[in-house]
């Protein structure tokens, strides 16, 4: 096993975009630069465990998650739940 930036990368951005944060949004949660999420999210550059553990706190995910990818229940919990959300709110427009 070993850790890929990349991956970590698409998991931050992934948990950003079910949040509906765009990367600025994310950047002033987080404190830190527009910059550094973009460069996080395309692998560019890591994050220090200060912020990984902010990352984790933030999304309700554990750091084991957003490394290695494990521990996927909160993500699969919150996809479902989007998707049901979606669902509804199609039923509602097709009512109008």
């Amino acid at each position: 096993m070993y850790f890929n930036q990349m991956e970590f990368g698409q998991r931050i951005k992934e948990l950003r975009s079910l949040k509906g944060l765009s990367q600025e949004e994310l950047a002033d949660e987080m404190n830190v630069s527009y910059e550094h999420i973009n460069k996080i999210e395309r692998a560019r550059h890591g994050c220090s465990l200060d912020l990984l553990m902010e990352f984790s706190s933030y999304f309700a995910v554990s750091t084991d998650y957003l490394l290695t990818g494990r521990d996927y229940t909160n993500l699969a919990a919150k996809r479902k739940l989007q998707s049901v959300i979606d669902d509804l709110t199609a039923v509602m427009h097709s009512m109008e």
